[in-house]
């Protein structure tokens, strides 16, 4: 008998199916122009599985093809296997939705279908949201890169929102979705870019990276820039990161992540050969949704050759508390990275700032401290932030051809195949506020507004000859203003990833203002351009061109002459023209 009835229901749901699924190709057929002057819209299909939680497919499920607008463009049911199929879609972007008895519905957004795709769906149960605790997201740049992977950032976790009729739903961005127990997901990446020389690099760069989820609860993520042209110049990054608990009440993480640079060509005091190690370890902790706590501490150690070197531990900790939309953050920290703006999966979002005083070489440090609150209502996000800061050794980098024997380079730290030097400036205290809003516009695009006041250091150019001594002791500090707009989107037609920036503060500012915000523009004008050019429709691989112009107008240059003919040129950010390939497997 109960055979008998479960043979009749599936009976049913298949019956079910194929009405709905012959109803919804007459009606999107019907309204597709055609006959003499018009035109026939190019369709596809889309299909995918329902599972639970555990794995199993689930029969007569509800599912929703949902037009940009949320209007309904097709429903369909899952069949005895939990799959779904919905022929004669028209390319656009669609939203899809799940439900069914005993489950709270799902929905899966930002999907742009312009081939025959495949959107698997995953069912989950009150029961099983109270095996995950949701993850608050931090306050920030919505729109980085692809590759932007954050180690310490926990897993990806759903999220529940409230429909207008009160019933809740499981909301997912459209990704790849990964189940507890899940087999190991790896990504990789290569870079091929030339054009501009930075610190520490050539103007040919390929970068290699991996990131590999082993399972759902541990990470692993590595990457390596080297120089064709330069032998012996190498970055590199290894980061793991394991989740130690899970529970109804909270999570917790472990993280470590090490880097590791070498670079023959830069030095100082006449040695040749800096070398350059940075081991960070922290924690996570998360209490429910309300409270998140991190402390950790980065072990540094940096020579050149075999003379002057560096040992630091540079501790840092962090608490931010959640009310609703609303959270309180406090920040300390003892130190910055070289590059603040870097994506964290490359190994120069990790390694200290270096610079060179009287020959020796000398680590930018100092106590950060920060008290913040930020908000969301609707589309827009604001933030406040006061803050005061104690530096030393503040790191002041520059342009011009050197020799070992100019006095220049006996005094500062040195690259001699760009270029660059650094040289550390004055200590000073500041304190000040940093406030941003930003927010969503249409057609998937943002824009962020910034502001900051507090001190920054100063070079005031001369056209007199003067010894590298004399042009360092005149550095000081004045109280500064700074000021960003940043446009950033995504081209839905072409699926272009575009950003451009323009942050302004005093041309004779050689550091910038509020030098430890989190997610600050560059200085001057930026523009970030990533286009895909190829894609694998089985989704196996991208190759994507990419270019990336900063200080785009070569703005706050102080130019100054050494004692022995030398030309040196500060500036708060150097001009880089920088283009290449990306593949992504």
């Amino acid at each position: 008998m109960k055979r008998t009835v479960r043979q009749f229901v599936v009976a049913c749901s298949t019956l079910a199916v194929l009405g709905t699924t012959v109803s919804t190709e007459w009606a999107l057929a019907a309204a597709k122009p055609n006959g003499s002057g018009g035109s026939v819209s190019r369709s596809i299909s889309l299909s995918g599985v329902v599972l639970d939680s555990s794995g199993i497919p689930q029969i007569g499920i509800v599912v929703d093809l949902l037009r940009a607008d949320s209007s309904l463009a097709a429903r369909v049911y899952t069949d005895n296997r939990g799959v779904y199929s919905i022929a004669s879609v028209i390319p656009g972007q669609y939203a899809v939705k799940a439900a069914g008895s005993n489950f709270i519905p799902t929905l899966k957004q930002n999907l742009r279908i312009h081939a025959n795709t495949i959107v698997n769906l995953t069912l989950n149960s009150i029961y099983d949201l109270m095996q995950w605790v949701p993850q608050t997201r931090r306050a920030g740049s919505q729109n980085q890169d692809d590759w932007a992977w954050t180690l310490r950032s926990a897993q990806s976790r759903p999220l529940l929102r409230w429909q207008d009729d009160g019933t809740p739903i499981l909301v997912s961005d459209g990704g790849a979705e990964t189940r507890r127990g899940s087999s190991s997901k790896r990504r990789l990446r290569a870079v091929a870019t030339a054009g501009n020389k930075s610190f520490g690099s050539g103007p040919e760069l390929v970068s290699v990276a991996m990131q590999e989820d082993t399972s759902a609860r541990r990470r692993v993520a590595m990457s390596a820039d080297v120089d064709p042209e330069r032998g012996g110049l190498i970055d590199a990054m290894l980061g793991f990161r394991q989740e130690m608990t899970n529970s109804g009440l909270g999570s917790s993480s472990v993280q470590s992540l090490g880097a590791v640079a070498a670079d023959p060509d830069a030095g100082a005091g006449g040695r040749a050969g800096l070398q350059t190690v940075s081991l960070r370890t922290w924690e996570s902790i998360q209490i429910l949704d309300g409270f998140e706590a991190e402390a950790g501490s980065n072990q540094v150690l940096t020579r050149v050759g075999d003379g002057s070197q560096v040992f630091a531990a540079l501790p840092f900790a962090g608490v931010t508390m959640h009310h609703g939309q609303s959270s309180l953050e406090y920040r300390v920290a003892t130190a910055r990275t070289a590059d603040s703006g870097a994506s964290e999966s490359m190994p120069g979002a990790w390694l200290p700032i270096l610079s060179g005083r009287a020959g020796e070489l000398v680590l930018e440090h100092g106590l950060h401290q920060e008290l913040g609150w930020s908000t969301s209502a609707g589309p827009t996000e604001m933030q406040l932030i006061i803050y005061g800061d104690s530096v030393e050794n503040p790191m002041l980098e520059g342009s011009g051809r050197l020799t070992p024997k100019d006095p220049a380079a006996q005094w500062m730290l040195v690259d001699r195949a760009s270029g660059l030097i650094r040289a550390a400036g004055p200590n000073y205290s500041t304190a000040g506020v940093l406030a941003s809003v930003e927010s969503r516009l249409p057609g998937h695009s943002r824009v962020k507004l910034s502001y900051a006041s507090g001190d920054a250091l100063v070079m005031q150019a001369t056209g007199r000859p003067e010894d590298i001594a004399t042009i360092l002791h005149g550095v000081h500090t004045r109280h500064a203003q700074m000021y960003s707009l940043t446009l950033s989107g995504t081209s839905e037609m072409t699926g272009t990833r575009w950003r451009a920036s323009y942050r302004w503060q005093p041309e004779s500012t050689v550091t910038q203002v509020a030098p430890f915000a989190v997610d600050a523009s560059e200085p001057y004008l930026n523009v970030y351009v990533r286009q895909p050019i190829w894609a694998n429709r089985q989704g196996g691989g991208t190759v994507e061109a990419q270019i990336d112009l900063r200080n785009l107008l070569a703005e706050g240059y102080q130019p100054f002459v050494s004692s022995d003919g030398s030309h040196l040129y500060f500036a708060q950010a150097q001009r880089c023209v920088t283009g290449g390939l990306a593949f992504n497997f």
